[in-house]
């Protein structure tokens, strides 16, 4: 049980921005943008550059290809919960709540819970993947919605993840290193980005109607989305221990927990964009999140 308080030390501080951006956000009009611009401009990209200037080599070649090819696969897995049971819901949308995972903003506290400070270079490695497919294919596909595809192109390279992931990658070839006084600073940033993360969550929540909330339904989506992202990543893992053996348990565990993660909030980002299904977006991040907290707690007794 004292895993679960390690655990719980570290999530619930960063979940409770949920509640304080929800009550924010009912008080003052206040845009998501104000939050969500320094985070993926200038916060989320210094943590990815200085993360992967830490990551062991042979870890920064495997871990994102395994996220990326995660992501792509959840697109079938969306395809057929449309077809069978969420016909409800914008599949555009349905695809993307399925192929991004909440690895940035829940994974960071989960991992520095359960398996230290040190292990969140290793958590960025997978995250990478993920914010490779969601910034170029996803965002493409979101893009092409309202823009032709020259154009939606354009949007795509607009992206500071791209820049940055190249300078990092470019930088890790000549053998950069995080200055030790960069540590105690990223530790902060790790925080502030996960609770900024949450805090754009409960902005999106305070539009949602919850007396409409039609739980079976959710909890199907979810259900489905969880038991296709465990199949996917355990054939994936069970590929690298056999041909590649790179990866450590460890490594094996925090992919295995990727599948728990919630939806990544940047969903509700696209639905704002398509002005479509907003208040399900939200809800599915919200629902996800709690989802996540339930059974990454079950997990953490097994894996720690």
């Amino acid at each position: 049980m004292k895993i679960l308080f390690k655990l719980y030390s570290e999530l619930l501080p960063v979940m409770a921005f949920i509640p304080v951006g929800y009550f924010v956000k009912k008080w003052i009009n206040v845009k998501p943008e104000y939050v969500s611009g320094p985070l993926i401009k200038v916060l989320l990209p210094l943590l990815v550059f200085f993360n992967v200037l830490d990551a062991e080599a042979e870890k920064l070649y495997i871990l994102p290809v395994f996220t990326f090819l995660l992501a792509l696969a959840m697109i079938p897995a969306a395809n057929l919960a449309h077809k069978k049971f969420a016909k409800n819901s914008n599949p555009l949308l349905l695809r993307s709540s399925f192929s991004f995972f909440n690895i940035a903003f829940f994974g960071i506290p989960t991992v520095t819970a359960l398996y230290g400070q040190e292990k969140v270079s290793a958590l960025i490695c997978i995250y990478l993947g993920s914010a490779l497919y969601g910034d170029t294919i996803g965002y493409y596909q979101v893009a092409k919605t309202k823009h032709s595809p020259k154009e939606a192109l354009a949007e795509v390279l607009k992206i500071p993840f791209l820049y940055v992931l190249i300078a990092a990658v470019i930088s890790k070839i000549f053998d950069a290193k995080t200055p030790d006084f960069i540590e105690p600073i990223l530790k902060v940033i790790s925080f502030i980005v996960s609770s900024a993360g949450m805090l754009i969550v409960g902005f999106q929540l305070s539009d949602v109607k919850f007396r409409n909330l039609k739980l079976g339904y959710f909890g199907k989506i979810l259900g489905f989305r969880t038991l296709a992202a465990v199949l996917i990543l355990g054939v994936l893992m069970t590929a690298e221990y056999f041909i590649f053996q790179i990866l450590d348990d460890t490594d094996y565990k925090m992919l295995f927990l990727v599948s728990l993660f919630p939806v990544a909030a940047n969903v509700t980002v696209f639905a704002s964009f398509l002005k479509t299904e907003e208040e399900q977006s939200s809800l599915l991040v919200f629902l996800s999140a709690l989802l996540s907290l339930v059974l990454v707690s079950i997990a953490a007794l097994f894996l720690n």
